[in-house]
Parts: C-alpha cells; sequence; structure tokens
C-alpha cells in the first residue's frame, strides 16, 4: 500500500511505457500554455483611443508622461495616435489638460506669461496679435467637425483721418474631421466668433476656407437678409414637424406603430407690418387752457375822474384723440397641406395549402374617422383653403423586416470585444477539460491492467508456495487465460466522431502486441514469471 495520494500517483507514472509517458507530458504542457496563454489574454487591458491627430512635439509630451507614471501604451497611425487602457482615459486626459497638454503647438495668451520689459510697442502689438489667433484658433478646434484650424488677423495701424481709416480683416482655415464639409450654421458661428474678438472686424471681412483650399463662406449671403432667411426656413421646418408629430402620434396610437406616415407643408407669413392708427372722438371737447385778459381806463386827461374797464376771457379745447401703435406678428400660417398615407388591412388567408398575407383596403367609414380626427388634431380651417389628403395602401415592409432582422442578429451586441473573450475562455476551458479528461481515462485503463495483472501474479505466487508443480502449472494457465481475456480487444462504446478511433489505432496495435508477447513469455515459463509478478507485488508493499 502507497503511504501518500502523491507517491501512488508516481507509481502509476512510473509504470506507464515511455510512450504514454510522453503523451502525459504533452497534455500537461500543452493544458498550462493554453491557460498561460488564456490568461494573459484575457488580462491584457482593453484599449482605447486616449488622443489622436497628435503632432510630433505634442506625442512625446504624452508619452514621456504615459513613461513616468507607467501607464502601458500603444502607438499607431504613424505615432498620431496614442491608445491607453479604457479605464485610465478620462483620468490620463485630465492630468495631462493640467499640464497644457497636448497644445498643438497653438500659442495663447501665455505668450505674456514671461516678462516683457525692455520689449518694443511693434513685439508687444505683434505677441498680442499671436495670442488672439491662437485663442481663436483653440475655440474653433473644439467645434464639432474641426479637427484643426489656423486663424490670421491683419489689423491696421490707426490714421488721423477718417477717410483714411482701413477696417480690420481675417482669414481662417480649417482641417475637417475626415474630410467633410461643416454645416454653415457653424460657418456662420465661425465667423461671429471671429468677428466679435476683433475690433471693428465686419463679418464681411471675415473669410473661411479648409485644407483642401474651398471657400466655406460666401460674402454675399452675409447680412442680416441672408440670417433672416435661416430664421424663416428653421421656423417653418418647426411648424411642419410639430403638426406632423401630433398627427403621426395620433395615427400610432390607433393603426400601430409603422402603419401610417404623415407630411407637412405650412406656408407661412413672414411679413411685419407695422400700424398708426389716430382716432379723434368730435362729441368729447376737452378744455385744455383758459385765458382770461383784464384792461383798466382812467379817463383822457388827469382831471377826467371816468374810469372804465374790461375783461375778455379765451379757452382752448381740443377733441380727444386716440392713438394705437399696431405691429402685426410674422410667422402667421397662411395654408396648411397635409398628405397622411395608412397601410392597408394584412390577413393571413390559405391559398393552395400555404398560408399567405393579403392585405385588404380600409373600410371608408374608417377612413372618414381618421380623417376627421388627423384634421382636428393638426388644425384644418377651411377658410385658409387647407388641403388635406387620405389615402389607403399597402406599404412595402419586406425590405424593412429583413433590415431589422439584421440589425437584430449583427448590431444588438453592445461590446463585441468582452464576449469575444468570453467565448475564448469558454472554449480553452472546454478544451482543457477535454484533454484533462483522456488523459485519466487511458491511466484508469493502464490501472485496471496492472490491477489485473497483479492479481494473476498473487495466485500463482499461492500455487508456488503450496510446492505442488501441477497447481503450478495449473495457475500458468489460468494466468495465461487470463492474459488471453486481456489480450482480447474490448468493446469499447462507439463514438460519433471516427477521427478518435483513428488516431489511437496505432496505440491500440502496440498495445496488442506488447500482450501477445507476455502471453506467450507467460505460457513458456510460468515459473518465472510468477516469481516475476511476486516480485513486483513486494515492491509495491513496501
Amino acid at each position: 500500500m502507497n503511504s501518500s495520494p502523491l507517491q501512488a500517483l508516481l507509481g502509476i507514472i512510473n509504470k506507464l511505457n515511455p510512450k504514454q509517458k510522453f503523451m502525459l507530458a504533452g497534455g500537461v504542457i500543452s493544458t498550462v500554455i493554453l491557460l498561460i496563454v488564456m490568461i494573459f489574454f484575457l488580462n491584457e487591458p482593453n484599449y482605447t483611443t486616449l488622443y489622436t491627430g497628435l503632432s510630433a512635439e505634442d506625442a512625446s509630451k504624452v508619452v514621456e508622461y504615459l513613461n513616468s507614471q507607467k501607464i502601458q501604451y500603444k502607438i499607431d497611425d504613424n505615432g498620431q495616435t496614442i491608445k491607453i487602457a479604457r479605464e485610465k482615459v478620462y483620468e490620463t486626459r485630465l492630468a495631462l489638460a493640467g499640464r497644457g497638454i497636448p497644445s498643438s503647438g497653438v500659442i495663447g495668451y501665455e505668450i505674456f506669461d514671461k516678462s516683457t520689459m525692455g520689449m518694443s510697442e511693434f513685439m508687444q502689438k505683434l505677441n498680442y496679435k499671436r495670442a488672439l489667433e491662437g485663442e481663436l484658433a483653440r475655440t474653433i478646434t473644439q467645434i464639432d467637425g474641426v479637427e484643426g484650424a489656423r486663424v490670421h488677423i491683419v489689423i491696421p495701424q490707426k490714421t488721423i483721418f477718417k477717410e483714411e481709416e482701413k477696417l480690420p480683416s481675417a482669414s481662417v482655415v480649417l482641417k475637417l474631421r475626415n474630410n467633410n464639409f461643416i454645416g454653415k450654421e457653424n460657418i456662420s458661428s465661425i465667423v461671429n466668433l471671429v468677428s466679435s474678438s476683433v475690433e471693428g472686424l465686419p463679418p464681411s471681412r471675415v473669410s473661411i476656407i479648409d485644407t483642401k483650399g474651398r471657400i466655406l463662406s460666401n460674402d454675399s449671403e452675409e447680412g442680416p437678409l441672408a440670417f433672416a432667411s435661416t430664421k424663416q426656413y428653421e421656423v417653418k421646418q418647426s411648424v411642419e414637424n410639430y403638426l406632423a408629430k401630433k398627427a403621426q402620434s395620433l395615427l400610432d396610437n390607433i393603426l400601430g406603430y409603422g402603419n401610417s406616415v404623415v407630411k407637412v407643408n405650412a406656408d407661412l407669413n413672414f411679413d411685419q407690418v407695422e400700424k398708426t392708427m389716430e382716432q379723434y372722438d368730435p362729441e368729447s371737447q376737452v378744455a385744455i387752457s383758459e385765458q382770461t385778459i383784464k384792461s383798466n381806463n382812467a379817463g383822457s386827461s388827469l382831471k377826467d375822474t371816468t374810469v372804465q374797464s374790461s375783461e375778455n376771457s379765451l379757452t382752448n379745447y381740443e377733441i380727444s384723440k386716440t392713438i394705437q401703435k399696431v405691429v402685426e406678428g410674422s410667422g402667421n400660417i397662411i395654408r396648411l397641406s397635409v398628405a397622411a398615407v395608412v397601410n392597408d388591412i394584412p390577413k393571413e388567408v390559405e391559398k393552395e395549402g400555404k398560408k399567405e398575407i393579403v392585405y385588404e383596403p380600409r373600410s371608408p367609414e374608417q377612413l372618414k374617422k381618421l380623417e376627421e380626427l388627423v384634421k382636428n388634431a393638426v388644425g384644418i380651417d377651411p377658410q385658409r383653403n387647407d388641403q388635406f389628403s387620405l389615402v389607403s395602401i399597402p406599404f412595402e415592409v419586406n425590405q424593412i423586416e429583413e433590415m431589422q432582422e439584421e440589425k437584430g442578429a449583427f448590431g444588438s451586441i453592445p461590446n463585441a470585444d468582452e464576449w469575444m473573450n468570453v467565448l475564448i475562455m469558454l472554449f480553452a476551458i472546454i478544451s482543457a477539460i477535454f484533454v484533462l479528461k483522456s488523459l485519466m481515462k487511458k491511466l484508469k485503463n493502464e490501472k485496471i491492467i496492472i490491477g489485473t495483472i497483479n492479481t494473476a501474479a498473487a495466485a500463482d505466487s499461492l500455487a508456488l508456495s503450496g510446492g505442488s508443480s501441477a497447481g503450478a502449472l495449473t495457475q500458468a494457465r489460468a494466468s495465461s487465460n487470463l492474459m488471453n481475456q486481456l489480450a482480447q480487444p474490448r468493446k469499447r462504446p462507439m463514438l460519433k466522431i471516427n477521427d478518435i478511433e483513428d488516431e489511437i489505432s496505432d496505440e491500440a496495435v502496440a498495445k496488442k502486441t506488447q500482450q501477445e508477447k507476455i502471453i506467450n513469455y507467460v505460457t513458456k515459463n510460468p515459473g518465472e514469471a510468477a516469481k516475476l509478478i511476486n516480485a513486483w507485488m513486494h515492491e509495491d508493499e513496501i
């Protein structure tokens, strides 16, 4: 009996032939290597972009900081993109921003942090212009779709005479992300930003181009008229979307989502009229002032004692007047045109043993009810000559269903990398289980064979100790019969995978040959075989 499981395991391994030992060692090594690779692969951080489009100077500063903090990173896109672990991206960006990285080589107001003693007035003005250009470039870069910006400002010298004074001008060069176009609203915002940042710079003197030489700003479209046209279009679109959304939500709740479409066209009046009205009421008079004149006459001479006096009064009246100043609001609805389409009713019909979906038109009563509901929802007014149409036709939904199925099959995975890691881990665990299971099965079979041989050897040993040669011969023959039974191939359960039987066929042939040699030896030399087996048994008991 073995003293410990470790010694028992070593005893089983020592009884294996070299080929079996080699297979066991190879399986263990393969399993360990597979587990190590799996652990390293899963422990590798999930890299995401820290910065992209960096200049060489900024990239070197970022790499220097990452090395000082011992943060793992990857460099892609010829050194312009730096990636680090996802969980450290925001913390690293904040730390680098506190150090002024990346600066992209743009100098702002920090140019005045140094002492300017002894600097000439020309250099001070030049530094101010550089700082202003840098700050504007940094601000413009923050706009969505803009990857980089350069700003050039021309500030003319002031003159004594007003006629000779020149206006400032500015030029902006944009590097767009992925070489895409930028919207007119963003262009207008950049123009107003630059114009408001430079004293005396009108928006018409700001030019914007991109790195491909395309002119993005158009002087002819600038001014209050262009701005008013843009606002009018936005108001018109907002009114149409609001009315269409009201009608669409109503039909979706009645017919179900995807069974109706509503479009609205609104004609708006943007004329702004200012009226001043004065109204007079002749029946109502109001005294606004009253004047009284008195005169005294003492006579023509001193002797004349005759005294004459007179009094005149003057009253001014004004008719009541009402002044009204009326400003008619713009954006009033002149006419609405509403078009609504509803889907027919789908019904499943069995035709020639097959089920098909047939669309039937909706009844006129149902369409009439839907028409009244939509008209009341959007506010159709017959006095404005509003137009409304409601049509029931079948929708083509096959293509939409295919797109939804494809989206459900491929677009529903939120994090493909995490799922891939889980699948790889499961595959590695299953592979390791299969390898260990096959090795344990082989060890178990070998242990059964050895135990059977030991039983036969014990019987032979008892026969030899009895001193009877006939009994020894009988036991030897019994051992030979037992060896014949062991030599016969066992019926293995048939597996569905035929490749496994092909892989172990050579091993089975070699084992059968070895067993035949043992049987022949035991048959010819029963006594020697019994002694040999008895010696093996005593070795195991030690």
